[in-house]
């Protein structure tokens, strides 16, 4: 295991994966990790019983898009259709990871969703997953376990969506939180990976407590070979770091968990388009 990644601690990544663009996006960026880290990848498919149970319904119908055609909606055609995107999960995660010559583990299990990838979690030090999946509209909403996970999972989560990667340039909250120095760390990490670019939104009211802030961080990027571009935030609340994170252009937002209480955070992760990396 790489030196970093003994200060890191990113030891087991889970990637919660499904048949959407969002989770393929979620598994690019968790082989990149886990091969930049040193890490185990570990991939889960859940097959839902909550679509187990409505394809069981004599009334379920499936509306095949453009929406011209439907089609008898049963439990076995349903459990086959299941097996086989959990056999299309396990060959995209088998083929990115030996491509990058990672470390690999892959389960299906079947149950609610959230609960599941919530429970894995447990195993992990880090939980990728898609924003969402399936959108019938061009915006991306948060889904329902992207919500869950972000208020809930153990470990940090890293939120993605489809088309768009980690790229520069990578921006990060820093105050004075228990969690603020990993964030940093994490940040250091991907910048390295996305153009050496790191914003770092200082978040204090006073301006000796900012400066503070800012040579601590100062000494802890000595010698790393960032271009950094430093901004203080006197009011941290989420109106004002969804505004500097759009301005910024942030290819990722990285962020202590303690900033924002968790109805802000959720609007947070609503509002900006970028990928979002929310550290524990």
């Amino acid at each position: 295991m790489s030196e970093q990644n003994d200060e890191l601690m990113i030891r087991r990544i889970l990637v919660a994966l499904d048949a959407s663009h969002h989770s393929l996006a979620a598994l690019e960026a968790a082989v990149e990790l886990a091969s930049s880290l040193e890490a185990e990848l570990m991939g889960l498919f859940v097959e839902d019983v909550n679509l187990l149970r409505v394809a069981g319904l004599s009334a379920a119908r499936e509306v095949r898009f453009p929406f011209d055609a439907v089609a008898q909606l049963d439990r076995a055609r349903m459990e086959r259709e299941l097996r086989a995107q959990a056999t299309q999960a396990r060959q995209a995660l088998v083929a990115a990871c030996e491509q990058r010559q990672v470390k690999w583990s892959f389960r299906v299990v079947r149950g609610e969703v959230t609960p599941e990838v919530l429970a894995a979690a447990l195993e992990a030090d880090l939980l990728t997953l898609g924003r969402a999946s399936r959108p019938l509209i061009r915006r991306v909403r948060l889904g329902s376990t992207a919500r869950a996970a972000a208020a809930l999972a153990p470990s940090s989560v890293l939120l993605l969506q489809r088309d768009v990667g980690i790229k520069p340039p990578v921006v990060v909250t820093c105050d004075d939180s228990p969690t603020a120095q990993r964030a940093l760390m994490l940040a250091i990490h991907l910048a390295r990976k996305a153009g050496d670019y790191l914003t770092i939104l200082i978040l204090a009211d006073a301006l000796e407590k900012a400066r503070r802030l800012q040579t601590q961080t100062t000494d802890r990027l000595r010698e790393q070979g960032l271009m950094v571009r430093y901004r203080r935030l006197i009011d941290a609340g989420v109106a004002t770091l969804i505004y500097e994170v759009r301005a910024e252009g942030s290819g990722v937002l990285v962020l202590s968990s303690t900033i924002l209480p968790t109805e802000a955070l959720q609007t947070l992760l609503a509002e900006v388009d970028c990928p979002v990396l929310l550290v524990r």
